[in-house]
């Protein structure tokens, strides 16, 4: 591929918006940021173009012979077929009206920085123009939100922009006063209460350094890199791959930002890898989702619910981080069990040594990691989270030059600044929707009449209100990011959750988790979608698998909502026992899922694992106590058992030797 030819991919549309928006963040980054309504309004304009630019409404037709396989393999033959992936689709001229909508519409924000920095909501006028600009941004964002994340979340936010203007024709609990186009107007787009309120800030402020972060990290070869290291961790043992899978996805995922996205980038290096050494399609597509879904949960960045959890609760950053870590070990932990299980029910191989990347390589490579070090203690330290990922992405690239294998040139860097943008995108602009969503529930106060509700379902008692809002949860944020699912259902949830006596913290954590979870529950699995066309497997059943593989999981959230010692609540003594017989919990749990356990299970035992799994997530030193004793003193004695077979296996098997020997 020629010099001119990779270069020729930055001279669309959609990579000089997305490069020039990647280079706007870092400009504020390294001069400071605008008042908050201009930064955060173009932020979401420069997203919606590039959304226009890079997704547009039609596609490019193939002509029938370009999906023939050509019996030509020569270098020649593959450099054209990259080149040709990096045609642009066909952008229209429609495509290009609404790319030049979005750009005019943050060029009035820029204009009119200074009249809007400064006016005050309600008691300012409103111009005819900020009306037209603000419906017409309305209709942008929503379409460009479909074109990314698909229908769902604009059809919420549309339901709740309705509910918004003609509430007042409403009866019931559910009516409120009502509110006119232009007051309208001025909450959503003049004001940090709407559409650019913490959503969009945290977005504009943080995620957006974090993603790109990620970006120039994986294209100087950090994100291999995690999977070498894993495979060289785990390579030996049974299911080594899956479990390699859990521990890159993990660490990926954790500064990606994106379920799906993690899913794209990891799993085409372990789900055919797993695919090989025997796991079926759906397992192995299975596993991915799994970890991927589960690196949003694992601290330090946690994607970026981390940020807007500290901003919604009020507290610093690094005490969401702490509070996380414990529930994360335990998410990963009933993976390693599951995956475990499964590859010694079926007897599968670890991965072969000439497959596996040598340490003397990876340790030529370890200088990848030092930006994410960087990184971690920058923010620990408690630098503020924009110049943490700001002088990182500086590290990332003056580190790449130790080696000549690692350097960034001019066409490795634009690529990291196009693919953040990009992937920016899928968290930027269903911010801006949650925005609006979350304005209108504080405008209208809809978020106490939920809570009432929530209160009379449950009747005050925790446990039902917690599969309340479990539920609830998971079908809002069926088809949506993680991140606006997570928003929109704190805001709607966490109150009740807080009134019936959950701490603040664990309310929204365990918000959090289930809104993460949504990405692998059927019908709408959409990161367990992702792994199955990479996978080959049927969607429909890769999604149960998913799930399924993830059923201990679904336990961790109630483990610490009952058991705050797990967020670090507590003293020392109370978080080592809880946190112990919760990883006894999730051990049972895929013991009795899997069917196995040093031999294949009984129904009847693995039912008695499967109570003994939700028994020990109950607070309390007696019942969990009980509960360890009885699924431990199982283990043992089946241990035991088949230490015995085995020892009596070889003793036949030698008597065998020397009778043959002996004739």
């Amino acid at each position: 591929m020629t010099l001119i030819s990779q270069f020729r991919r930055f001279l669309t549309v959609a990579a000089i918006i997305a490069i020039g928006w990647s280079g706007f963040h870092l400009y504020a980054a390294a001069y400071g940021t605008p008042h908050s309504m201009v930064f955060r309004p173009l932020h979401v304009a420069l997203g919606t173009a590039l959304v226009f630019a890079g997704s547009p409404v039609l596609r490019r037709w193939r002509k029938r012979g370009d999906h023939q396989e050509s019996s030509d393999p020569s270098p020649d033959r593959e450099a054209d077929e990259e080149e040709k992936s990096l045609e642009p689709r066909w952008v229209t001229g429609m495509d290009l009206v609404l790319v030049a909508a979005s750009l005019g519409i943050g060029a009035y924000y820029l204009m009119h920085s200074q009249r809007i920095a400064e006016r005050v909501t309600f008691i300012d006028d409103v111009l005819a123009t900020d009306i037209m600009v603000g419906l017409l941004l309305i209709i942008l964002v929503l379409e460009a939100c479909r074109r990314v994340v698909g229908v769902s979340l604009s059809i919420v936010a549309l339901v709740f922009l309705g509910y918004q203007m003609w509430g007042d024709q409403l009866s019931g609990a559910l009516r409120h006063p009502g509110l006119n186009l232009e007051r309208f107007i001025d909450l959503q787009f003049l004001s940090p209460q709407g559409m650019f309120g913490t959503p969009v800030g945290v977005s504009a402020d943080y995620v957006f350094y974090f993603i790109l972060f990620a970006a120039f990290l994986e294209v100087s070869g950090g994100g291999r890199l995690f999977i070498d290291i894993a495979l060289s961790l785990t390579g030996k043992a049974k299911g080594g791959p899956a479990k390699a899978s859990i521990i890159g996805s993990a660490l990926m995922g954790s500064i990606n930002g994106s379920a799906v996205a993690n899913v794209v980038g990891t799993g085409v290096f372990t789900i055919p890898l797993m695919k090989r050494m025997g796991f079926k399609a759906r397992f192995a597509a299975g596993v991915e989702a799994m970890a991927s879904t589960g690196g949003q949960l694992l601290p330090p960045i946690m994607g970026a619910g981390a940020f807007i959890m500290a901003q919604m609760l009020g507290m610093p950053y690094y005490e969401v981080v702490i509070a996380a870590l414990i529930p994360a070990l335990l998410y990963f932990a009933a993976g390693f069990f599951m995956v475990d299980k499964q590859a010694r029910r079926d007897d599968l191989q670890p991965l072969p040594k000439d497959e596996r990347t040598p340490l003397k390589e990876i340790l030529t490579r370890l200088h990848l990691l030092i930006p994410l070090g960087y990184l971690v203690y920058m923010i620990l330290s408690g630098r503020s989270l924009m110049a943490s990922a700001f002088e990182a992405i500086i590290v990332a690239v003056v580190v790449g030059f130790l080696r000549r294998q690692t350097w960034f040139t001019p066409v490795t860097i634009l690529t990291a600044l196009e693919s953040g943008a990009r992937r920016a995108v899928a968290v930027a602009l269903p911010c801006a929707l949650a925005g609006i969503v979350v304005g209108v529930i504080v405008q209208t106060n809809l978020g106490r009449r939920f809570t009432d509700l929530v209160l009379s379902v449950s009747g005050g008692n925790l446990v039902v209100g917690l599969v309340v809002v479990m539920v609830a949860t998971i079908i809002l944020g069926m088809g949506m990011p993680t991140t606006s699912a997570y928003i929109m259902a704190a805001v709607l949830m966490a109150p009740p959750l807080i009134e019936l006596g959950v701490p603040g913290i664990a309310a929204h954590l365990f918000i959090f988790y289930f809104a993460c979870l949504s990405m692998i529950t059927p019908p709408v699995a959409l990161a367990a979608f992702a792994a199955a066309g990479i996978a080959g497997s049927p969607i429909a059943r890769t999604g149960i698998t998913a799930f399924v593989i993830s059923l201990a999981a679904y336990l961790v959230p109630y483990a610490f909502v009952f058991s705050p010692a797990l967020l670090m609540q507590g003293g020392v003594e109370q978080t080592v026992w809880y946190t112990a017989t919760a990883l006894l919990g999730v051990y049972a749990l895929s013991a009795a899922v899997v069917g196995y356990e040093s031999g294949r299970l009984t129904w009847p035992s693995r039912l008695f694992l499967l109570l003994g799994a939700v028994a020990l997530i109950f607070p309390g030193y007696t019942v969990s106590g009980i509960a360890a004793l009885a699924v431990a003193g199982l283990v043992i004695v089946r241990a035991i058992r088949n230490r015995q077979r085995r020892t009596e296996q070889t003793e036949v098997h030698d008597h065998a030797d020397t009778a043959t020997s002996s004739i």
